[in-house]
């Protein structure tokens, strides 16, 4: 036993965390989300009792202390038994500095507010009707990987906000206890508005996760990983102890392995969030006990880029990407364009969105290729491709529909049902799928180089 949990810490040959970088320590991780903790219960203001400027003082020292320590994380410490860890520790670093500057700082000095607490009421849903997104509203079945789930868990969700905020510690202890685990913010004012699409939705039971996990994550899991450790062992394995990269790849195997990785990233996070969610069953009605949807829409549902960003994938950095990403970029298109406050900002949003995502994931890269720039930029120019073909599609679709409009007015008067055609949905797939797949060799080609490709291979 003591030898493979000593195999299993070893330290990895291929990890290149960042020059001078140490192991990370028990009291490093622990210390950022503590003194987190212990802030937050001073957050919410004390009724009753006169303003005293040293409570305020003393949790703005305490917020900036584990908002340092937080950013402090991947530039200081590295896990020395893995790739992964220290990638996911730049994003735990990352994310948790940024999430403390907005708790304490960006909202409630910007915007005045602090969080409150959501809470959510869920109806059988027994009777559909239409809405301006059928392929959604119309769905009476979830499954945490976009699979068929029983009727019974089709619900319609309404959300209620308390009026309050905590006063005696010991409600101080759970909100602030929620609202760290809460890492989307579900469940609070804070992000609600940002994640939750829509009031149809699903509460999948403990037999239905498991089922989930049993019948198709695992399967879909397991296949790909098969074909990631097939690829990298028979064509990227070091021979002769000469490295062998991405670029040695045909075009096919390229395409074929960045599916590969995508879908066992996706199957991951269905693991990780059932699991979860089935361990705090338990705990129901309590709100640690409430797991949304991950993937909010099945994926051959999925037609266009954003439909894959906004439905397909996980929303679990959402708030971040809002507060640093989307706020930021649809001021600058206000400004750059003389548009008023209230107008629409789309192609700043999008791109701010993006471009701040491109930013979180190749600063994660950048922990686990040495520190060499150029060798983290993949993720920056997945993302941002991402975004610019966000924009371009946006931008082909009012094209189309606007001659379709000028067509029909020719013939004799227009609908919006007439405006579609049967194979508009055959081409948003089509189109949505290449852009991922070509565009995500970049992310590929730099987890070869980072090594977490042969660690996701089992190698």
């Amino acid at each position: 036993m003591e030898q493979v949990v000593g195999k299993i810490t070893a330290p990895r040959h291929d990890l290149k965390p960042i020059l001078g970088t140490i192991p990370l320590t028990p009291q490093a991780a622990v210390l950022p989300p503590l003194i987190y903790y212990v802030a937050l219960l001073l957050l919410p203001p004390f009724p009753n009792q006169p303003n005293k400027p040293l409570v305020p003082l003393f949790r703005s020292i305490l917020a900036a202390t584990a908002g340092i320590l937080f950013f402090r994380l991947p530039l200081k410490y590295h896990v020395p038994f893995s790739v992964g860890l220290t990638y996911q520790l730049a994003l735990v670093g990352l994310y948790g500095g940024c999430r403390v500057l907005d708790a304490f700082f960006i909202s409630p000095y910007l915007f005045k507010h602090i969080p409150r607490r959501v809470k959510y009421h869920q109806q059988p849903r027994t009777e559909e009707t239409p809405g301006p997104r059928p392929s959604r509203t119309l769905s009476n079945s979830y499954f945490s990987l976009h699979f068929l789930q029983p009727k019974e868990a089709a619900v319609t969700e309404t959300a209620t906000t308390d009026k309050g905020l905590p006063e005696s510690w010991k409600d101080r202890a759970s909100w602030a206890l929620e609202l760290e685990l809460a890492m989307r913010g579900t469940g609070f004012t804070w992000t609600s508005t940002d994640v939750r699409h829509t009031k149809k939705t699903w509460t999948p039971s403990v037999r239905d996760r498991i089922h989930s996990i049993l019948v198709h994550v695992l399967p879909v899991l397991g296949t790909c990983f098969a074909t990631i450790r097939y690829i990298y062992s028979n064509d990227l394995a070091s021979v002769s102890e000469v490295p062998r990269y991405f670029d040695d790849l045909s075009f096919p195997k390229q395409i074929l392995l960045t599916a590969a990785l995508g879908g066992f990233l996706m199957t991951a996070f269905a693991l990780g969030h059932s699991m979860f969610a089935i361990a705090l069953a338990p705990l129901k009605p309590h709100p640690l006990s409430y797991f949304p949807p991950l993937y909010t829409t099945r994926i051959w549902e999925l037609t266009s880029v954003r439909d894959f960003w906004s439905y397909g994938w996980h929303r679990l950095f959402s708030r971040l990407f809002l507060v640093y990403g989307v706020w930021p970029g649809e001021w600058v298109e206000r400004k750059l364009m003389g548009k008023a406050p209230d107008e629409p900002a789309d192609v700043g949003k999008v791109l701010g969105g993006f471009i701040s995502s491109a930013f979180v994931h190749s600063f994660a890269a950048y922990t686990v290729v040495g520190g060499v720039l150029g060798d983290a930029l993949g993720e920056a120019e997945f993302f941002t491709g991402c975004g610019i073909a966000v924009v371009v599609e946006e931008l082909v679709k009012r094209l189309v529909l606007s001659q379709r409009r000028r067509s029909k007015r020719t013939t004799g008067g227009e609908t919006s049902s007439t405006l579609d055609r049967w194979y508009d949905g055959i081409v948003g797939q089509i189109w949505w799928i290449s852009v991922l797949l070509y565009n995500g060799r970049h992310f590929a080609r730099g987890w070869v180089k980072a090594g977490l490709v042969r660690e996701m291979a089992g190698l």
